[in-house]
């Protein structure tokens, strides 16, 4: 075969980006671009196969096709990734070498994949289950079929997915079940043809897991099989020698490192030789030379060629030259709220509308706000800061909500006339989500005596300190549900489910007299829904919706109302509703009329006073040593001057003798999730000044970001994204957005939208497919002038719409989260994208499990630990999951340093929302892979700066950035844990109360 049949391939190997052009806030000016050019000679996760005339070889590299002479040279693209926005993957020539068969994501369409002599990809199946996987693609001898391992959902028989073979007719694309022997057991993957025979073998292990197992030569008629090899082989991607004599195939050696290893088929009790002796094997898939005197394999980044005797392998070197255009981005700096001038509020911790349309109650800044439509908000009472779950009762005069430590909520009742409040329950346990029935008679409200249990508890309206279990009615119901009264108030909607891929919406009627009816018809994952009158009205998609209702469900097609993005919907008993969009609150009536509210209530940070540091030793977060003794003021929250110790005098400001102790940046957590918020505190205490949350309930994380830019509450600054956007399934909820552009076109910019209303500067890509969809994702943050940050950023397409930050190294993509060679490390590195690799996330889990009083010795850390059960995943990790976690701790220390050293930006992120002190876990992680203190300490200022965006204000101490600091006892480069050794953390100028706050806010 020749390299040149290809006739599609671009000139210059040059792949061009695809990518709307239109100009924004993210971008300098329309059709400004810049490129993106790597050359490497390195593959992670390297799949290749050698052409049957042994001349070629076809391989893949960063989701494209690359093939190259088989004694090595310069790659030519076979197919262009980012034009197509694909991920394309384990190619597999036919046996007469013209076509090739791949896996492959394309424009969002899944499955095996037929590269033809002209370069046209041409789909052969598509998954119709989008957690699936059909791959190990092998073609039969004559070259009419191709046989793969395709995953396969549970059903009744096998109650977990497995993987089985299927082979496709290429002339009539008719796909059969491969017939197997049910004694090679319910998972079969990598299969094999022998040559010019009808047997063929199988492995008797998961697709796609990297775990192998037994080989077994099977009959592709019959599907008797016969086990070769001992019992005990853990084998991956067996192949015949040309003469079917021999089997190469992978195996571990006796350090469980995966090498190749070679069978004599035709010699009885003959045993394996190994060949190899590489530190990481791509078990993909061996090639036999034509003359079966020598075997192509990948490994360490590298395809290689051994003999079949024996002997050091010889590299076959190559070179991938990729290029591609961008549109150049020039993303505004992150902004967080300054001293001294005012904000709006833009989130609520409750927000609802009263019965008559005329009032609205809001719950922010520890305050119950009661506001006439068009008026001016009037502080009714004040509130605990985590008082959540507003309801009015139907009179009017009345509002309920709920708060308490975590687990421990209760309801509460406030009277506005008087602003008295009185406490409605007292039950063990959490009491939430409260609600009057219209008639006023009744009061529902949500009960959790334990952390998996919900029941709807229905009372007398009038009900206070309710402590008995007994009283009123109780309905079991499943976690999550939300909860509405029938229009008639004799009864209640309960609707659950719709909160996953794998689980519907469903709906029931439960009357007050005990009878229930479930709803057969019923809207998909709606979010705040209320039923009023005859229609109910919902969140869907960050869009307002509504739709015919009636006992027996919906009466017909939901619709849109509007096509503003909306959030937080509450309505009046005539069907107006008021809800969250751009420019604040917005009332729509039924007749469609709207009034804007704007964001009615403000707040001013405070301003700090002055401040001097006197003899300090500053580790300024830029990775340079410390300096001598030098005196540090900070006036208006930033830092104003520096000098000399002794050299500055201290006038009006407050003094702060260091003594010679050392001073560094605050630190950043780039990876938190605030899904307890109360525990916000710990991390001023422990010196983490700024956190970027990336999916936690927005509403009351912003809530509680104000409370804490306002003054009225210890912890940190708060950068967040709020959703988790989901490109691979479409359900949403508080905290994520399930994006479905083929059902909904709008729905992609209406959901960034909605973000960037609740302030959120980022957002996040939590998927592993539809990475056309993740493009436009991105596309439509940086139009903003947002920056997007994801758990996969490797992709082409990704790359090439522009991913900011990657999220994790170790466990999330199997193709780029091992170990990770030069490919990967120069497109990070050109491409400006920073990571933040979260090595104590799955280190920590793996100690805690080892040694379950870990946390109990550290006497700092124990006010702010929540309950023992939130900890219960990795407390329970059985010992192949813990080693399973040891080696995603291990490898992402490995791409750590490595990325590292190649000057990829590194940021400190934790994903560890149980305790504060995970960034110092962090920093000793970083020291542990390889980073100097100094590199570890800048990991965790000035480069998590320069990931959020917000390098200018934070990161490093120096004039005129914002003082967020932290003082020292001990030398911290002398010893990384030095940095918990901590004397004072001032935060924008404004000396942390540490004392105050275990006092305050320290679990008991």
């Amino acid at each position: 075969m020749t390299l040149v049949r290809y006739r599609r391939i671009l000139p210059a190997v040059v792949l061009t980006a695809a990518l709307c052009s239109r100009s924004a806030p993210g971008q300098s000016s329309r059709g400004a671009v810049e490129t993106i050019a790597i050359r490497v000679h390195e593959g992670t996760t390297l799949s290749f196969d050698l052409s049957p005339d042994g001349r070629s070889i076809v391989f893949d590299l960063l989701g494209a096709l690359w093939e190259l002479p088989s004694a090595g040279g310069v790659a030519r693209p076979l197919t262009n990734a980012v034009r197509d926005t694909a991920e394309d993957l384990d190619p597999s020539y036919s046996p007469d070498g013209r076509r090739i068969a791949f896996r492959a994501e394309r424009r969002g369409r899944t499955g095996l994949w037929l590269l033809e002599p002209d370069g046209t990809p041409i789909q052969l199946t598509q998954l119709q289950n989008p957690d699936g996987y059909e791959g190990n693609a092998a073609w039969s001898p004559d070259g009419k079929s191709i046989a793969y391992a395709r995953m396969v959902p549970p059903d009744s028989a096998v109650p977990r997915s497995h993987s089985r073979l299927a082979r496709i007719d290429l002339a009539t694309r008719a796909v059969r079940e491969l017939p197997v022997a049910e004694s090679v057991g319910p998972n079969l993957r990598d299969p094999a043809f022998e040559p010019g025979g009808t047997r063929l073998v199988v492995v008797a292990g998961f697709a796609p897991a990297p775990v192998g197992g037994r080989i077994w030569m099977v009959d592709s008629g019959t599907g008797r099989a016969t086990p070769l090899g001992p019992e005990a082989t853990v084998a991956l991607a067996p192949a015949f020698s040309p003469d079917a004599r021999r089997l190469a195939f992978f195996a571990p050696d006796s350090g469980a490192r995966m090498q190749l290893w070679v069978l004599r088929l035709d010699s009885p009790g003959a045993t394996a030789v190994r060949l190899t002796n590489h530190e990481d094997v791509t078990p993909t898939r061996v090639r036999w030379t034509p003359d079966g005197s020598g075997l192509v394999y990948s490994a360490d980044g590298r395809l290689w060629k051994v003999a079949t005797t024996g002997g050091p392998p010889a590299e076959i070197p190559f070179t991938v030259r990729l290029s591609f255009e961008r549109p150049r981005r020039a993303l505004p700096p992150a902004r967080f709220p300054e001293p001294g001038t005012a904000q709006p509020v833009r989130a609520f911790m409750g927000l609802a509308l009263s019965p008559d349309a005329q009032r609205v109650a809001m719950l922010a800044l520890g305050k119950l706000w009661v506001m006439p439509v068009g008026g001016t908000p009037r502080a009714v009472a004040a509130v605990p800061l985590n008082a959540h779950h507003l309801a009015w009762s139907s009179d009017g005069g009345t509002l309920a909500w709920s708060a308490g430590p975590w687990e421990e909520q209760d309801v509460f009742a406030t009277e506005l006339a008087t602003g008295s409040t009185r406490r409605i329950t007292a039950l063990p346990g959490r009491e939430e989500s409260p609600s009057y029935s219209p008639d006023g008679r009744h009061f529902a409200f949500l009960y959790h005596p334990s952390e998996d249990t919900t029941i709807v508890r229905v009372v007398d309206a009038q009900a206070r300190e309710l402590s008995d279990t007994a009283q009123g009615s109780s309905i079991p119901a499943a976690n999550g549900v939300d909860v509405s009264w029938t229009p008639d108030a004799g009864g209640l909607l309960v609707v659950s489910g719709g909160f996953n891929p794998d689980d519907s919406t469903r709906g029931a009627i439960i009357r007050l007299s005990g009878e229930r009816r479930v709803l057969a018809r019923m809207p998909d994952s709606p979010l705040f829904l209320r039923w009023t009158a005859n229609a109910i009205v919902f969140v869907r998609h960050a869009r307002l919706w509504r739709a015919p209702f009636d006992s027996t469900g919906l009466q017909g097609p939901a619709e849109p109302l509007g096509s503003e993005p909306a959030m937080y919907a509450s309505a009046a008993n005539d069907g107006t509703v008021l809800f969250i969009t751009e420019g604040g609150l917005r009332l729509r009536s039924p007749d469609g009329r709207e009034q804007r509210l704007g964001w009615p209530l403000t707040y001013t940070p405070p301003v700090a006073e002055p401040l001097l540091i006197r003899g300090v030793r500053i580790i300024d977060g830029s990775g340079r040593p410390a300096t001598p003794p030098q005196d540090l003021l900070v006036e208006r929250g930033r830092i104003s001057r520096i000098a000399a110790a002794g050299r500055l005098p201290a006038g009006t400001a407050r003094v702060l003798e260091a003594g010679g102790r050392y001073l560094i940046p605050g630190l950043m957590d780039l990876h938190a999730h605030e899904y307890r918020p109360e525990l916000l505190p710990g991390f001023s205490y422990f010196g983490v000044t700024t956190i970027r949350d990336q999916g936690s309930a927005i509403g009351p994380l912003v809530a509680y970001a104000d409370a804490i830019a306002a003054g009225q509450l210890d912890g940190p600054r708060v950068d967040y994204g709020g959703f988790q956007f989901y490109s691979d399934w479409a359900y949403d909820a508080e905290d994520q957005q399930g994006v479905e552009p083929e059902a909904d076109p709008a729905h992609v910019s209406r959901a960034v939208d909605m973000a960037q209303v609740l302030g959120s500067q980022h957002i996040k890509t939590r998927t592993f497919r539809r990475w056309d969809i993740n493009a436009r994702m991105i596309a439509e943050a940086h139009r903003r002038g947002m920056r997007a940050t994801g758990h996969c950023a490797h992709l082409l397409p990704l790359v090439a719409a522009g991913m900011d930050a990657k999220e994790h190294a170790g466990f999330c993509s199997p193709r780029s989260d091992g170990r990770i060679y030069d490919d990967l490390v120069q497109l990070y590195r050109t491409a400006g994208i920073g990571v933040v690799p979260t090595i104590a996330y799955s280190s920590f889990a793996v100690q805690l499990n080892e040694h379950p009083d870990l946390l109990d010795a550290d006497s700092a850390l124990a006010p702010f630990l929540p309950p023992r059960n939130a900890f219960a995943w990795m407390l329970r990790l059985n010992p192949a999951r813990r080693q399973q976690f040891a080696r995603f701790a291990q490898q992402a220390r490995a791409a750590t340093v490595r990325l590292a050293r190649a000057g990829v930006t590194i940021g400190t992120g934790t994903d560890i929302w149980q305790i504060p002190t995970g960034v110092h876990l962090e920093l000793a992680e970083l020291v542990a892979a390889g980073l100097s203190p100094l590199e570890a300490i800048h990991a965790a200022t000035g480069g998590s700066a320069r990931i959020v965006g917000a390098e200018q204000d934070l990161g490093t101490i120096a004039v005129g950035k914002v003082a967020d600091l932290i003082l020292l006892d001990a030398d911290p480069v002398a010893d990384i844990h030095n940095t918990r050794r901590i004397r004072a953390v001032i935060q924008a100028g404004r000396v942390v109360d540490r004392p105050g706050i275990v006092q305050r806010f320290g679990r008991k």
